[in-house]
């Protein structure tokens, strides 16, 4: 039978505790997740999206997915349960990442600030790609203004202004200039995450609107009032246009407006990306139409359920519960090698788990929904743990038909979405 909402049964995310064997298995993986994404993390402050540099070659610095990562890094920081050594260690990271990001906001390259991946050395790629990818300076933003705030919260605010927020135009710091290109940009085209469609995308404007809305707050702090009043009116602009995206006919919130041109083999209006905007931008209140999301997402899975063989295996060995394997959208032709069909992916599939424990925290749910999200939760961890390599290694994608892992190997988008989802339902 397949299953068409993600709400099953079973208990919240805590009836772990009551199953030894399944909580150390998940808390094996988050230990490796840390460190495998600590291995791709280079000591000049960039980070390798795959040490892969061959069929497919990922041995370069995204923007965007380094700018999760660090987000990621921030948050275990931050986190008193860390072991102090690590701490200091992710503090230094922290601080060679910021260094790294200055340097490469004043690389020249084709597009400025909206040039999607660079060399690992910080040096431009001036080969040709789907530019400019807009969303990168908002998620960097987001991930230096908590960086930022934390400063802040200590009464550091000389080492802000130093690096981070300096109110003066040209802008100089960190956090400055990638609010001034998001707030002169956002309403221009760029290429979405999957970097195949320019269009106005639902995620770009979702993190951009995010990214205004935290920089109108980090503004005021820093004694920039106008810039403050400037992004949060822009912020309410994107919220605004954001708002067309949501189909009325049918519930579900389309992945992109005004495709120039839209790719042929991509006919249906689902993306994970949509998904992808909720779980990014949450921080204990959801910046999406939560119902509409709702309604998406069941789509997906009930999509994907029919579309993946693979999901044809409801429970693993042990007889628990698997969760749905999810691709980025279901027309997906790229396999990891070649377009010949498009598979299930690491970050796609833990987006659903992460998305189940922010719903729960969001207090939005009734107690029925409460228990009926942990499940899903429960069920989405063990389909990842049922296809990751007995290494713990995390590739980008793992087959529809045997699931077996393959694209890049050791990914280190798949790696920090298996630690958010875990830190979002297993911490705090």
């Amino acid at each position: 039978m397949v299953r068409t909402l993600f709400w099953i049964n079973l208990g919240l995310m805590f009836t772990l505790s009551a199953n030894a064997q399944i909580s150390t298995q998940f808390r094996t993986q988050y230990d490796r997740s840390i460190q495998g994404a600590l291995a791709n993390m280079l000591d000049n402050g960039a980070t390798v999206a795959s040490p892969s540099q061959s069929a497919p070659d990922y041995y370069y610095d995204w923007v965007r997915d380094t700018s999760l990562t660090m987000k990621m890094v921030v948050q275990l920081a931050e986190d008193p349960t860390t072991n102090p050594t690590l701490q200091k260690k992710l503090q230094a990271k922290i601080s060679r990442w910021i260094d790294f990001e200055m340097s490469r906001q004043q690389t020249q390259t084709l597009v400025g600030l909206g040039e999607p991946k660079f060399y690992v050395s910080g040096k431009a790629n001036l080969e040709p790609w789907g530019r400019p990818q807009n969303d990168g300076p908002a998620l960097r933003s987001i991930t230096a203004i908590s960086i930022a705030n934390n400063m802040i919260k200590q009464a550091r605010f000389d080492e802000v202004k130093a690096k981070l927020y300096r109110a003066e135009i040209p802008a100089n710091t960190l956090i400055k200039r990638d609010l001034e290109y998001v707030a002169h940009h956002w309403n221009e085209t760029s290429f979405d995450l999957w970097e195949e469609e320019r269009a106005m995308h639902f995620y770009t404007l979702t993190v951009q609107k995010v990214a205004l809305l935290k920089g109108a707050a980090l503004a005021q702090t820093m004694n920039d009032p106008e810039a403050s009043k400037f992004y949060l009116e822009q912020s309410k602009n994107i919220d605004h246009y954001l708002s067309a995206f949501v189909d009325s006919s049918t519930g579900i919130i389309k992945y992109a407006l005004n495709k120039s041109p839209g790719l042929p083999h991509k006919k249906s209006d689902l993306d994970i990306a949509v998904l992808l905007a909720a779980i990014q931008t949450f921080d204990g209140q959801f910046y999406v139409p939560i119902q509409a999301m709702i309604t998406t997402v069941n789509r997906m899975i009930e999509t994907f359920n029919n579309i993946y063989p693979i999901n044809q295996m409801r429970v693993n060995k042990a007889g628990a519960a698997l969760g749905t394997a999810l691709g980025r959208y279901p027309d997906d032709v790229y396999s990891g090698f070649d377009f010949s069909a498009g598979n299930p992916w690491f970050l796609s599939t833990m987006a659903l788990a992460e998305f189940s424990c922010d719903l729960v925290k969001s207090n939005k749910m009734n107690a029925h929904s409460f228990k009926q999200l942990g499940d899903t939760a429960i069920a989405q961890f063990n389909r990842a743990i049922t296809h990751v390599n007995a290494d713990g290694s995390f590739s980008e994608q793992f087959n529809r038909n045997n699931g077996y892992e393959q694209g890049a190997r050791d990914l280190t988008w798949s790696y920090t979405s298996y630690i958010t989802a875990y830190r979002a339902c297993f911490k705090n």
